[in-house]
């Protein structure tokens, strides 16, 4: 059976790659030309950012007792 513990680390680092994604979305748009990319890549930043912040607060608060 899979801990809870574990599917929270392993949601942080997907989290950071949905980041990394829209980051490489965000600063790579020179060679996209459609501006809906641009919108894409500020979503996949705000999920990455408030996934990461969440997971963090749940395995830190785990890790303290």
């Amino acid at each position: 059976m899979i801990n809870a513990e574990f599917m929270d680390i392993f949601g942080i680092l997907a989290f950071v790659i949905i980041l990394i994604i829209g980051l490489m979305i965000k600063f790579k748009r020179k060679k996209l030309s459609d501006k809906s990319f641009n919108w894409i890549g500020i979503i996949l930043i705000i999920i990455g950012i408030l996934g990461l912040v969440v997971d963090s607060i749940i395995v830190w608060s785990f890790l303290r007792g």
